[in-house]
């Protein structure tokens, strides 16, 4: 790609998230290549190639979203049906490999737009999204999920495993590390996904784990997400999903489980005592004070269908005051006292930031602004009457700030938006090629579920 921008960001406030939690409120951030070379207060850079007058913004490393699907196909859909068995899962099935790089790109300008410029993204047809993660610049870790199970059966509750299903899943997730593992200068790689404990059996969480001890690769699954998951997996091996899994010898350091709304006390001191990390995402039932109380990793994802980092951390600190209103006993009493200054807003960036980096192993890279780090920064335009005047800006940030007020998005130190404007990608061509290739996907679903068309037509009111 050549060789990238000597960017200087002035007079900036830094958050730079590293370990003491460092704050320069009028600072400058000097980028060379793909690096920062220099952070602190009127640096001297003699000839920058570009200048980011940075005042009146605050400056960030980009948000690490740390478990994320190429799911925006179902908006307008399930979010008025709302039925991850009767209707996520069986559009899942709707999908073919050759739409995957339009919609892909649309993803990439979802994440790029709002900040996120590293993410975690499991698929089952990964390679075309690798391809437009190729063309777009944004840093992707990604993985092809293996599960195989009928879903159209799934949705009446059923569980047959399909081993031809199985062999194609295993086949991609490995080919996508052949082919894509440390491309696109190194802001592709790879991880291996089986894809929760209901929906793969053992032999392919033990193929991907060998698979990926070989390879120096972290596996990642979905875990304790769902009842039917905890029940199918207490009916066939008399243990909950993370038992099992640590029976498995699968539970290690280099493994991360999204969710975990069903965990257990156990559940939690297993997870602790392997060193295995939490990607939480959009459910405030879990118990995410308790968890940093133990020192367990945590990261935060968007999961589906709606990439708002900032969105995210709001809702899940409502959730964890909420959450601790409602409980009884000791518990609920110290929960709801600490719940109303914890986790603090810096905190909660902290997740979005370092802590996902930490999560997913890559916090020698990203996650922070610190000299010798990859140049992955945002800004965020503080010029708005909904956020300035403020005395904190990370506060301001945290409660009312939105996508639009990314103004900057650099990664490996090239602008990939620019003056709030996207530089690689032709944002409007991609919504609409996406938007093609959405009602593609939903008009042939419809057509083979026509019942599920007349109960979207009734609460769509169409």
């Amino acid at each position: 790609m050549g060789k990238h921008s000597d960017i200087l960001i002035k007079k900036g406030f830094i958050a730079t998230m590293d370990e003491n939690r460092t704050i320069v409120p009028e600072g400058d951030v000097h980028i060379v290549d793909d690096r920062i070379v220099e952070i602190g207060e009127n640096l001297k850079v003699p000839d920058p190639e570009y200048v980011v007058d940075a005042k009146h913004h605050l400056v960030m490393p980009g948000f690490v979203n740390s478990h994320t699907h190429l799911q925006q196909y179902f908006r307008g859909v399930y979010e008025l049906m709302g039925d991850f068995f009767e209707t996520n899962l069986p559009l899942e099935g709707y999908r073919q490999p050759g739409q995957m790089e339009t919609l892909g790109l649309a993803s990439c300008a979802e994440f790029i737009y709002g900040g996120s410029t590293t993410s975690m993204l499991i698929y089952t047809y990964p390679d075309g999204y690798a391809k437009a993660v190729d063309e777009a610049g944004n840093r992707c870790i990604v993985a092809g999920d293996v599960e195989h199970v009928s879903l159209e059966k799934l949705k009446h509750g059923v569980f047959e495993y399909l081993p031809e299903k199985k062999d194609a899943a295993v086949k991609r997730a490995k080919d996508l590390y052949h082919k894509w593992h440390g491309k696109a200068d190194g802001k592709i790689t790879t991880l291996m996904c089986p894809k929760a404990p209901d929906m793969t059996q053992p032999d392919v969480y033990l193929d991907m784990k060998a698979f990926a001890d070989e390879h120096g690769l972290r596996v990642t699954t979905h875990l304790s997400q769902s009842q039917r998951e905890y029940k199918q997996v207490k009916k066939l091996y008399g243990k909950t999903p993370p038992q099992h899994l640590y029976d498995l010898g699968i539970m290690d350091d280099k493994l991360t489980g999204a969710h975990l709304t069903y965990g257990t006390a156990k559940d939690f001191q297993l997870i602790k005592e392997t060193g295995m990390g939490i990607l939480h995402c959009h459910s405030v039932e879990s118990p995410l004070i308790d968890w940093i109380d133990m020192g367990i990793p945590v990261g935060l994802g968007t999961d589906d269908y709606f990439h708002d980092m900032l969105d995210l951390i709001r809702k899940q600190r409502t959730g964890v005051q909420a959450r601790a209103s409602k409980a009884g006993g000791y518990l609920g009493m110290i929960n709801a006292s600490r719940a109303s200054t914890r986790p603090d807003f810096y905190t909660m960036l902290e997740l979005a930031t370092i802590g996902g980096a930490k999560t997913l192993g890559v916090d020698s890279e990203v996650g922070s602004l610190e000299v010798s780090k990859k140049a992955d920064v945002i800004t965020f335009d503080l010029m708005n009457p909904y956020i300035t005047p403020t005395r904190d800006p990370i506060t301001s940030i945290f409660l009312y700030g939105t996508p639009g007020d990314i103004d900057n998005v650099i990664v490996d130190g090239r602008f990939l938006k620019k003056d709030k404007r996207m530089t690689t990608i032709n944002l409007a061509e991609a919504l609409v090629a996406a938007q093609g290739t959405c009602d593609e996907i939903i008009d042939k679903f419809f057509q083979e579920h026509p019942e599920q068309e007349k109960v979207w037509k009734a609460k769509a009111n169409q």
